[in-house]
């Protein structure tokens, strides 16, 4: 991606491949949505001349249908158009059915519910059931219609109509790719220019260009003419600092060279005078050096011998209490994340278990795929409304606890961070609070990926 043309060129790809797929996404929604509504509307006039239709002059005083007052179609097997109607604990059926029923529930008296259910051999219905109240009883009239070949329809136009939009997009990324080139020859000249001036053979670029690129190469003139008066100057600089040091070095020889310079004092003072002229210059290069380097990464924080000091600093702080942590730690010794991030963490962690604890906590650390916490404690735990609002900064629960809030959610802000996952419940073993974390084995940086692994149940 150096190029500006290949930049330009794949944003606008990019682009035009989204508008297109939004497009047809829209389009082939709108008009699935469209026949769906249009169904529907055929369902509910079914269903109103079902309900005309319908008498209760049948078996037992059965509900019955009048042949005469119904489609045709709901007589032929399996015609992709059929209807139940269900009147208390009594289910009349289309003949289109033939030996086959459909699992629908009722509804109440007013309702309706327009949904999708598998029909025989495998057909696609929308369903219509609608309840109603003919003649002091409560019915249920289902009626439904196979949309199969309306959706075999419409995958033959999203067919069609993703080909003509491909050709387009193909057409106008060819159209587009020749505008961006004949809209980049000015910088291919200007490059020409550069080439040109390196070689010698010009003094400073054209500024023939757009509008858009002569600021540029005028910015390049100015740079070209300000680097000269600077080189001139640090040419001048560097001979003054060459005679400058010339004088000091020399005496420096001349001293070393007597014998006897041992025998006077002011000859050796002079000497570590000089000498320090010249260290002073030299530490002030190393200093620069100094300072242009990197500062070091974290070190890393290492869970046997970190959560041993973390209990014994929390069993110190809740001694009013008869506070006692049980750990599970792995046998290996498991190096994860940051020493400060990872202190602050388990930190947090431990002391909201021990400010709610009655008496005892547990933390839990298992290594599989990725690095499993747990905390648990045996206090009060927390109402299922309140577990949403924890990981909120500044919220609490319980008032009347002494806390600021922001415990959990710094936790929560250090898991974002090592693209980890987090999450609350209720201890099933203790009773109370329980927090679980998950993070990556291998810590990403934090700054780097965010490769979230699936949530995990707590």
């Amino acid at each position: 991606m150096r190029s500006l043309q290949t930049r330009l060129s794949a944003g606008l790809i990019v682009s035009l491949a989204l508008f297109f797929s939004l497009q047809w996404l829209i389009v082939s929604g709108s008009i699935r949505y469209l026949t769906e509504n249009y169904v529907a509307s055929r369902l509910r006039h079914d269903a109103d001349n079902l309900l005309a239709a319908l008498t209760f002059g049948g078996e037992a005083g059965g509900p019955d249908v009048n042949p005469e007052k119904i489609d045709p179609v709901y007589k032929r097997p399996f015609s992709g158009h059929y209807y139940r109607i269900v009147d208390g604990d009594r289910a009349l059926r289309s003949r289109s059915l033939w030996d086959q029923d459909l699992s629908i529930p009722s509804v109440p008296v007013g309702a309706q519910n327009l949904f999708r259910h598998p029909g025989p051999r495998g057909q696609n219905l929308l369903v219509l059931d609608s309840g109603f109240r003919k003649q002091g009883r409560e019915i249920s009239i289902a009626v439904s219609e196979d949309l199969s070949p309306i959706e075999a329809d419409i995958r033959r136009f999203q067919l069609r109509y993703g080909l003509v939009s491909l050709a387009v997009l193909i057409l106008l990324i060819v159209i587009q790719r020749w505008i961006v080139a004949a809209g980049l020859r000015p910088l291919q000249k200007a490059r020409d220019d550069v080439s040109a001036l390196e070689r010698g053979e010009m003094k400073q670029l054209r500024e023939e260009a757009p509008d858009e690129v002569k600021p540029f190469l005028r910015e390049i003139n100015r740079l070209l003419e300000a680097m000269g008066q600077r080189l001139k100057r640090s040419r001048n600089a560097t001979g003054n600092l060459a005679h400058a040091l010339k004088a000091p070095l020399t005496l420096l020889l001349q001293l070393a060279d007597r014998d006897e310079m041992r025998a006077h004092p002011d000859l050796r003072d002079e000497l570590i005078e000089q000498t320090g002229v010249v260290r002073h210059l030299i530490d002030r290069e190393l200093k620069r050096a100094r300072l242009a380097g990197s500062s070091p990464p974290g070190a890393p924080s290492s869970l046997r011998d970190e959560i041993p000091h973390l209990i014994d600093a929390l069993t110190k702080i809740y001694q009013e209490k008869p506070l006692e942590i049980e750990t599970s730690l792995p046998t290996r010794n498991v190096v994860i994340g940051d020493r400060e991030d990872m202190l602050e963490l388990f930190g947090n962690l431990l002391d909201n278990a021990a400010k709610w604890a009655k008496r005892k906590v547990a933390l839990k650390v298992e290594e599989e795929k990725d690095i499993l916490i747990s905390v648990e404690d045996d206090g009060p735990g927390c109402a299922p409304e309140e577990l949403r609002r924890l990981s909120r900064r500044g919220v609490r629960v319980d008032e009347s606890a002494v806390g600021h809030g922001l415990g959990l959610a710094i936790v929560k802000d250090i898991v974002d961070q090592y693209s980890g996952e987090i999450g609350f419940g209720r201890s099933e073993r203790l009773g109370g609070f329980k927090v679980w974390v998950q993070l990556p084995s291998r810590p990403k940086n934090k700054e780097g990926e965010n490769d979230r692994s699936g949530s995990k149940s707590p």
